[in-house]
């Protein structure tokens, strides 16, 4: 093993390794536990250690709802991240922070299984392409991050998911520049409901400073709860796995089994009920989050690029069968129009209602400066299945790595790939794009 070279952080010392042209510093904490006692609380600094924490392997990563996730080692002591320093890279480099999506569900920054060092997300060739210091993390999901149990007992936090993401960006403030990256130039990018908890982050005043500038890819702009609502399906919950609204110190003892199944029948109820939010979805509780995150976020004064696939709607609609289609635009509160070509209008109304509109409404009334674009790519692969730019393809795209959905190893997706890194590099490094260049691109449009 090539070690890379050791790094004095606040806690005490870490040594990594050289990998794929980069130093990776993998699975270092920058919380204590949130087991025990700090259990559905907001995280907490981690304790110092003697000698040198060898960060050579990622860590487990957050407790999944399962369904489409394809992490098969999960676990509640989760709160850790990774560094990736390309090996050539600039003094006081621009800082990239990942904030990965899953319906507040599912995902994390961790190994893919128990068997392998695989990553789920390894963004060695991201950093030495975008030649930024770029940092992935995991954050509580499910009931641990979002579930309100807040008001049923004061002493459950609410919305830890979102404290999470702040635990970690304060880490990078104060720890990044040991690592060769400017904690004064710290951009976090993310997608889906990634995307969304750094909307919430915008309009929370204690997390506005933790960062410089935002990427925006594809949020779920709405799937916030009302505080009623939270509570309905926080009784729901708890109904699924049996633990009486009165003792909620049960919860704390919950096998994974009990959680990941209770997850999919919270899922379940919220589809049966006709929910289009996320069934974990953050809570709009008047103290964490005090208002609609969307207006909220438009105080945000710092540069801004958001933007959406041109299909994103085909992953929701498409595996939809015709016959389920009038109830689905019910259900959507969408008008069904009959024929050929019904999925497509429903895919078209999904992705302006859910992703476009929410988002272009954002950029024009935030008040710092913000750029719109478009993803229209679509590889290969998905073009043979007859698929559109659906939720998420940009992904494998962007950071250079094929997924079981879409493969990014012909040249025409690899170039595709470096353009989107050059764009968000960028946007990095200067906190702007050169409009009139991207404008009349065939893969990603810059808009405005």
């Amino acid at each position: 093993m090539n070690y890379a070279r050791t790094v004095a952080t606040e806690y005490g010392l870490v040594q990594g390794i050289v990998k794929d042209g980069c130093e990776e510093y993998l699975g270092i904490p920058f919380a204590a536990p949130p087991v025990g006692e700090l259990a559905f609380k907001h995280p907490v600094p981690p304790e110092p250690w003697e000698g040198i924490l060898k960060a050579v392997r990622g860590s487990i990563s957050p407790v999944q709802g399962k369904g489409r996730s394809t992490i098969a080692i999960d676990g509640k002591d989760c709160l850790y991240l990774n560094v990736f320093r390309p090996l050539e890279l600039e003094p006081e480099a621009p800082v990239m922070v990942w904030f990965y999506g899953g319906s507040y569900a599912n995902g994390g920054c961790g190994r893919e299984s128990d068997e392998s060092d695989e990553l789920v997300y390894d963004l060695s060739r991201y950093a030495r392409e975008t030649k930024t210091v770029v940092v992935s993390f995991n954050y509580r999901l499910n009931l641990e991050g979002f579930l309100n149990l807040h008001f049923l007992d004061e002493s459950f936090d609410s919305n830890n998911g979102l404290y999470d993401q702040m635990a970690a960006l304060k880490f990078v403030r104060n720890n990044i520049n040991k690592f060769g990256g400017d904690a004064d130039n710290v951009t976090v990018f993310g997608q889906s409901a990634g995307s969304a908890c750094i909307i919430a982050l915008m309009g929370m005043p204690e997390a506005v400073p933790l960062f410089d500038k935002a990427i925006l890819q594809s949020p779920c702009a709405e799937s916030f709860w009302s505080e009623k609502q939270s509570e309905h399906y926080t009784r729901k919950f708890l109904k699924f796995v049996g633990v009486d609204p009165a003792d909620l110190s049960k919860l704390k003892d919950l096998d994974i089994g009990t959680i990941h199944l209770a997850n999919k029948k919270l899922k379940k109820q919220a589809l049966i009920e006709g929910e289009s939010n996320c069934a974990f979805s953050p809570a709009i509780d008047g103290v964490t989050i005090k208002g609609r995150p969307a207006d909220l976020a438009k105080t945000f004064t710092k540069p801004v690029l958001i933007g959406t696939c041109s299909q994103e709607g085909d992953a929701f609609v498409m595996p939809i069968r015709t016959t389920a289609l009038p109830a689905a635009a019910f259900w959507f509160g969408f008008k069904f129009r009959p024929g050929k070509g019904c999925h497509r209008v429903m895919s078209d109304d999904f992705t302006q209602t859910f992703y476009t509109k929410p988002a272009r409404e954002i950029a024009k009334e935030i008040e710092g400066p913000a750029w719109v674009y478009e993803y229209r790519y679509k590889t290969p692969d998905i073009e043979a299945r007859g698929a559109g730019c659906y939720h998420a393809s940009d992904l494998p795209v962007l950071f250079g790595k094929s997924t079981s959905y879409a493969k990014v190893d012909d040249p025409v997706s690899t170039l595709v790939g470096e353009r989107m890194r050059a764009i968000w590099s960028e946007f990095a490094y200067k906190g702007e794009l050169p409009w009139r260049e991207y404008k009349n691109s065939n893969e990603i449009k810059i808009i405005t």
